[in-house]
């Protein structure tokens, strides 16, 4: 699986941890299916570590598309239809703008408008299937578990890789159970094991779910 990186990782026994999990993502995400891969993609505030996301071949359309439109997709996405003023109201953002917007992802096949409200097409709720965050550490595995606990707000599943000696001793602490956090388990002959599946959970921030989702159309088109 081919990685994008989005920035230069610091050489030490971190990145090479890194460089690992990246290799044998396979693991995670199993053989069937698109998927795009990234280290260090800015989304919203924060940097995870890893990001996998495994994607519907028409998310190609988003890069084709002229306008900023991930506020729109994921109101509509939240509320599953509405109309152009309300639109308008809840965006806070100026309505021509708002006017191209839907016209281009209508143009798109993105959106399909009914009797005066505005829909996603079906497809467009799950774009992405299947979004799965991870955080790498060499030892500070609290820190670890803050940060993957921060990205559930866009990905369905969170994981954390520790070596495999602080992994097996940390799998079953309390907060992670309660958090639906996954641990890997990074071996030293440098393949993963999945020793707690993460829970599954919807993204709760529609707007990085989409932001993700151009990031993904960018690299399909590229890739082309």
């Amino acid at each position: 699986m081919n990685v994008s990186y989005y920035r230069s990782s610091k050489a030490g026994p971190e990145a090479i941890l890194e460089t690992t999990v990246a290799e044998n993502l396979h693991s995670i995400m199993g053989t069937n299916g698109d998927f795009w891969a990234a280290a260090s993609p800015q989304i919203g505030a924060g940097l995870p570590d890893i990001l996998v996301a495994s994607f519907r071949p028409e998310i190609v359309v988003l890069s084709k598309t002229e306008m900023p439109n991930a506020d729109i997709l994921a109101y509509l996405r939240a509320v599953g239809k509405a109309k152009l003023d309300t639109i308008t109201n809840r965006l806070r953002l100026p309505r021509e703008l708002i006017i191209r917007s839907l016209n281009d992802l209508i143009k798109s096949n993105i959106v399909f408008q009914g009797t005066n409200t505005f829909s996603l097409y079906p497809e467009w709720k799950n774009i992405l299937p299947e979004i799965i965050a991870i955080e790498v550490k060499v030892d500070k595995w609290r820190k670890a578990i803050d940060q993957a606990a921060r990205n559930q707000i866009f990905a369905h599943k969170s994981y954390i890789a520790l070596p495999s000696t602080i992994a097996l001793r940390i799998r079953n602490e309390p907060f992670i159970r309660e958090l639906g956090i996954g641990v890997l388990s990074v071996k030293q002959d440098k393949g993963i094991e999945v020793i707690r599946r993460s829970r599954r959970k919807n993204p709760r921030v529609w707007r990085y779910y989409y932001e993700i989702a151009s990031l993904v159309a960018g690299y399909c088109c590229k890739s082309k």
